[in-house]
């Protein structure tokens, strides 16, 4: 017996061809949606286990129930390994999509009756859903509403294939079944629309869940290590959307400041849990401040991209000793704030010794070279800030800016500052702090986001997780903790590859194609305001058009159930309202060919039935006499004759009764 074999299966609950594709099809635009908020290596496996199925399907091939298996288990056991379950990751959100598209597709490799077809289609509505768990975007939304569509088209074909009176399908047309659905879809827009305004809003939505409890949407972490941020650069997935007021700043003044590391054990810079516990640091705050509003996307993360350096929390924030901005609770929506940040300032000026002593500290038996040289430059009688700019001198004469660094052994700085010379933005960051620290310099590492670029339709700034970016602090005697950004001191003939050379964000940049990306961006930062942003307060304003300046939950409830109450009406009387809407193809075709002959006088009395009306009006036009009864014939004999209707008979007759014309010399 061979691994792939011919399907056998009754012909009566066997799926036709058409079927079988329509339902690949389906799959097919169910998926996608999900597949787009994946990692890049499952939308792959997902790819490949699609291929397989259409290839499986078009052949007419049935795998073996062991080999389906064995499938079925290598490709859980491999998105497990993906997201980490069992290897201190837990089961989370992305883990349950990702076997969701896995299981759906697998399932299509055993797709042969029709009731299979109908488990496929239901199975993959569940995944439409989960694609909302991942993004609440327009472009998840479109996907998903032509998605459904489908899938209810195709539920309705596998009705009239069990229906024992059906012709063969190829009589009722994608075209017609498509319209259909879409108007039964239409007719629950107004009672979708009242509960989007009017059904109580809750503090956290009911479909945002736990992502993987060591997974973010947002690739800064309270760790950092080489390679951590340079995996953002190719992602040019909007972080947050920034409108200042005034005059926007030049770019390479705008400082994202994220997790702040002080701990480093040779190659991992942590931040130190301990520094939760103790006072905010003295602050004083200088020259102008920034003013500025903030939309940051969802990253299920508790920190807040404040421009370097925030002047205050606002409610439900607090700062941490390292003046960065933390929610109380992770971002699981669209969140928004007005900041104000001074880009001068003097911080911690009184850093007590204890401190010092900390943020000078290193692991002992790593990187000697680099010690030595720090205590070789303080031996020679360089202050701090001697030493600060020898070093910088330095990386501007002899290093490189490169993404494709050579790999670094365990003393990774002695690697990366008298060997490779080549890294990014952690290799400086990093062996810039260290140096610093083995001169006896307190340091630290800042990360966040650097720059953004100037969407010019509606005059904001966009971060992207391309623009993720690590610099260094350093305390320095009378002005205190001063940023340090070593990356921006490399000569820029040294820069092989730039961050901005890298996303899709850069390659649009040019003509064109900078305004279409500048125009999507703007229609999702609308999608945000309008859709995504309606909260509780904005539903409390509604009725402010009826002099309700802030509605309570009464007032809603009663909004609510009329609104509904006059939704159902509408639904209703839609349904039910005579019309052409409300016949049936054959009579729409008949009524189609009565207006043709009134046209020319031959007006359809009320109480004529239709063979009597077509002998009244043939001498009318005597050209066209015997089309006309014997159209007539054939109709009084579909609609009224007691036998059963034969949908094939009754298309070929529309399409007759639709097509029938005068002849040229009698036509008005």
């Amino acid at each position: 017996m061979t691994a792939i074999q011919a399907t056998v299966v009754p012909p009566a609950a066997m799926l036709d061809r058409a079927s079988t594709l329509a339902c690949l099809v389906c799959v097919s635009t169910a998926v996608l949606p999900l597949a787009t908020v994946l990692p890049n290596w499952v939308s792959t496996a997902l790819l490949v286990l699609l291929v397989l199925a259409w290839l499986v399907l078009w052949r007419r091939w049935t795998m073996n129930r062991w080999l389906r298996t064995l499938l079925t288990l290598g490709m859980s056991a491999l998105v497990m390994l993906e997201f980490g379950v069992g290897m201190g990751g837990g089961f989370g959100r992305d883990t349950a999509a990702a076997l969701l598209a896995v299981m759906l597709l697998l399932k299509l490799l055993e797709l042969t009756s029709v009731r299979d077809g109908r488990a496929v289609l239901c199975f993959s509505l569940f995944a439409i859903f989960a694609a909302f768990l991942q993004d609440h975007g327009p472009l998840i939304l479109g996907m998903a509403l032509l998605a459904t569509l489908l899938v209810l088209a195709t539920l309705a074909r596998m009705a009239e294939i069990e229906t024992p009176a059906q012709a063969p399908l190829r009589a009722i047309t994608v075209r017609p079944r498509l319209l259909r659905i879409g108007k039964l879809a239409a007719l629950s827009l107004p009672l979708a629309l009242v509960g989007f305004f009017l059904f109580p809003r809750l503090a956290n939505p009911l479909w945002s869940l736990p992502q993987n409890s060591d997974e973010a949407r947002s690739g800064l972490s309270e760790e950092m290590s080489p390679g951590d941020i340079s995996s953002l650069f190719l992602d040019d997935t909007p972080v947050m959307r920034v409108r200042f007021e005034g005059n926007t700043p030049p770019s390479s003044a705008m400082y994202w400041r994220g997790p702040v590391m002080a701990s480093f054990d040779g190659r991992r810079w942590s931040r130190w849990p301990g520094l939760s516990n103790l006072d905010q640091p003295s602050v004083e705050l200088l020259g102008t401040p920034l003013s500025y509003e903030i939309e940051q996307e969802p990253t299920e993360r508790r920190y807040l991209f404040a421009l370097d350096l925030p002047a205050a929390a606002g409610p439900n924030q607090r700062l941490s000793y390292e003046r960065s901005l933390i929610a109380d609770k992770p971002l699981i929506a669209v969140t928004r704030l007005s900041l104000q940040s001074h880009p001068q300032y003097l911080l911690d000026l009184s850093l007590n010794r204890t401190l010092k002593g900390w943020f000078r500290q290193l692991p002992d038996g790593f990187n000697p070279r680099t010690l030595a040289l720090a205590q070789q430059w303080r031996a020679e009688g360089d202050d701090d800030e001697a030493i600060i700019r020898r070093a910088l001198a330095w990386f501007n004469a002899e290093f490189t800016y490169t993404l494709n660094p050579i790999l670094l052994g365990r003393d990774s700085v002695d690697d990366f500052l008298f060997n490779t010379k080549q890294g990014y933005c952690e290799h400086f960051s990093s062996s810039f702090a260290v140096l610093m620290r083995a001169a006896g310099i307190p340091a630290r590492i800042a990360t966040g986001y650097q720059g953004g670029s100037l969407n010019s339709l509606a005059d904001y700034v966009v971060v992207r997780q391309s623009d993720a970016h690590a610099w260094t602090e350093v305390w320095l005697k009378d002005r205190g903790w001063v940023r340090i950004d070593p990356t921006s001191a490399v000569a820029p003939e040294r820069i092989e590859r730039g961050v901005g050379a890298l996303g899709a964000n850069a390659r649009m940049q040019r003509g064109w194609g900078r305004t279409l990306f500048e125009a999507a961006d703007w229609m999702r930062r609308g999608w945000n305001d309008l859709v995504l942003g309606f909260d509780a307060t904005k539903q409390s304003q509604l009725l402010l058009p009826f002099g309700v300046k802030t509605a309570d939950w009464p007032q809603l409830a009663i909004a609510l159930i009329s609104a509904a109450g006059i939704a159902m009406f509408i639904t209703m009387f839609m349904l039910l309202r005579p019309g052409k809407d409300q016949r049936d193809a054959l009579a729409r075709a008949y009524a189609e060919f009565q207006r043709r002959l009134a046209k020319r006088g031959g007006r359809k009395a009320a109480s004529e039935g239709p063979l009597a009306f077509a002998e009244r009006v043939q001498p009318l036009f005597p050209a066209d006499a015997a089309q006309i009864a014997a159209l007539s014939m054939r109709y009084a004999r579909q609609r009224y004759a007691p036998v059963a209707a034969n949908p094939q008979v009754e298309h070929t007759l529309c399409a007759d009764l639709r097509g029938f014309r005068l002849t040229p010399e009698e036509r008005p």
